[in-house]
């Protein structure tokens, strides 16, 4: 992959992702010259991290120094940031936002700017620090748009860091946000399901955790080899009624609010269950089962 030669890309922001992402775009050869934060010390704290980076007082001298430059605030102020700066005409701006795309830099668009979002698919929970956060970039995919030389450039930004660049249109980065939500952040919320169930048969928090996070690994490391229809397990996809509603009875007497949650996510397996090949007389049991509860 060739690069240009001489650019600087710079940074404001200095949270987990804008650091991280600064130290692993050094790590992997561009030069990352300045960064600016909220506050500076968190800006000295990223960028002595970094060999030739400088750690500016504000967003509009990241701007005078740097070729590129990703907005990497928090997502409600990063239109605000960009509408602080006298961009350059051919000058690159992108953010980090999953949800929205470009629109937030239309004032560096007007400017004459070439624009773009680069949005990692990963989470950064739990985090300990940058080299952490640069660690969990390496081989993720990256929503990409772009205008102007960053619509060939950014996907070369994704491929250096082991990644994959996806473009994704404008009107579905909301469907494309959700189903990160899903991927991670409902996950987490469906493992405090099944942990307090745990809890609900008398054991401590902790004794849950250290029971469903082996099986919750063991099912995402089935899904990356086979895809879910393949890795898919438990009584729904085996047409087993009889189970499922022993299930809801027993939901009923000691965790009655997570009963919506079992029968939509039984109803949700239910295509998964037929491309397993449950016959349609099994799968029509299974729905009576789930509206006979009620």
């Amino acid at each position: 992959m060739v690069k240009p030669e001489g650019i600087a890309i710079g940074f404001v922001g200095a949270g987990v992702l804008g650091s991280g992402l600064a130290l692993a775009l050094s790590a992997a050869g561009w030069r990352v010259a300045a960064i600016a934060s909220r506050t500076q010390s968190s800006a000295e704290r990223a960028a002595s991290l970094i060999d030739g980076c400088a750690a500016l007082a504000t967003a509009e001298q990241v701007a005078e120094a740097c070729d590129l430059v990703f907005i990497t605030t928090p997502d409600s102020v990063i239109a605000e940031v960009s509408r602080t700066v006298r961009w350059r005409p051919g000058q690159g701006v992108a953010h980090c936002c999953g949800a929205a795309s470009i629109e937030l830099l239309d004032s560096a668009a007007n400017a004459g700017a070439a624009v773009g979002a680069m949005h990692p698919f990963q989470t950064f929970a739990a985090i300990e620090g940058p080299e952490q956060a640069a660690e969990r970039l390496k081989g993720v995919t990256f929503a990409i748009s772009g205008t102007g030389w960053l619509a060939e450039f950014l996907p070369n930004l994704a491929e250096s860091l082991g990644g994959h660049g996806i473009e994704i249109p404008d009107g579905m980065r909301p469907l494309y946000h959700a189903s990160a939500v899903l991927s991670c952040g409902y996950l987490s919320t469906l493992l405090d399901a099944a942990v307090e169930l745990w809890t609900n048969m008398g054991f401590t928090e902790e004794d849950g955790v250290r029971a469903a996070v082996p099986l919750a690994h063991a099912t995402i490391e089935a899904i990356e080899r086979l895809g879910p229809t393949n890795a898919v397990t438990g009584p729904v996809v085996r047409g087993d009624a009889e189970t499922v509603s022993a299930h809801l009875e027993s939901l009923s007497q000691h965790a009655a609010h997570l009963l919506p949650l079992y029968r939509q996510l039984t109803e949700s397996s239910l295509p998964l269950a037929r491309a397993k090949g449950i016959p349609e007389s099994q799968l029509e049991q299974l729905r009576r089962t789930i509206g006979a509860s009620d």
